[in-house]
């Protein structure tokens, strides 16, 4: 099975696991023509100003440290991706603090839907970069860059058909899923309304849980006890010709 995840808009600049840059780090990547898409990126940076930067990364002020490290991408620090990130569902998750088993078994099954590298698997290791969902930059978007890689894309995922699907709306929408792939998606609700913002800290507890479980089948989920969740319903609906099965999760008060 594949567990589908999000990125996060924030990333560690360094981290205590992190090794020296390796030319052509990203040759084992599974999006196709990184090194043109990367150079593109890296001038950029180096050559727009301080008002198109700001909206490039989604943010009022640059961080000249970030700035930095991202233009020279290909000379920065690699880490996991799993490690680089650092936002709310990566907290949640905790990965440095599972034992090895869980570990080596995220990194065996987590795909994360980077908005610049493509599909990422959990030990590719990765420099620090920023890119706020939906920005471009030289032509580049986020959605048609999947839509390039798609056949190459849906062609590893096809090893294994049974997904977890925790990404956010918007990677859903950057690479659909087949008719023939038996999708679970989770959803949060509290105080019987469904939650969307903080549902990305579910997330990464449901993901957590997973790992510390090692589940051999998402079928196992409907009998897997989550601290502060509990499984209300499980619901099947149609998705195109298939199914998509929802599990429907009340989050209990502390």
């Amino acid at each position: 099975m594949w567990f589908l995840f999000s990125p996060s808009e924030k990333k560690y600049l360094h981290h205590t696991t992190e090794i020296p840059s390796i030319e052509g780090f990203y040759k084992n990547f599974l999006a196709q023509n990184l090194q043109e898409i990367l150079q593109q990126y890296t001038h950029y940076l180096k050559t727009s100003n301080e008002s198109s930067l700001q909206k490039l990364f989604g943010t009022k002020q640059i961080n000249l440290d970030e700035l930095a490290l991202a233009q020279n991408l290909f000379t920065s620090p690699l880490v996991d991706s799993i490690l680089r990130y650092n936002g709310v569902a990566y907290n949640a998750l905790d990965f440095k603090t599972l034992n090895k088993k869980s570990q080596n078994y995220l990194n065996e099954k987590v795909l994360i839907f980077s908005n610049l590298f493509g599909i990422l698997r959990a030990n590719d290791k990765i420099p620090y970069y920023d890119l706020k969902q939906g920005e471009g930059f030289l032509g580049f978007e986020t959605k048609k860059f999947y839509h390039d890689n798609q056949e190459i894309f849906l062609h590893f995922l096809k090893k294994d058909k049974e997904v977890l699907d925790l990404r956010a709306g918007f990677y859903q929408k950057c690479l659909e899923l087949p008719k023939d792939f038996l999708i679970y998606e989770p959803l949060f609700i509290k105080n019987g309304k469904v939650i969307s913002h903080y549902a990305k800290h579910y997330r990464g507890i449901l993901l957590r849980e997973c790992a510390k479980n090692t589940l051999a089948s998402l079928e196992d989920l409907e009998n897997m006890e989550i601290q502060g969740l509990k499984l209300l319903e499980i619901q099947t609906k149609p998705y195109k010709k298939s199914q998509k099965i929802f599990l429907t999760y009340e989050v209990k008060n502390a």
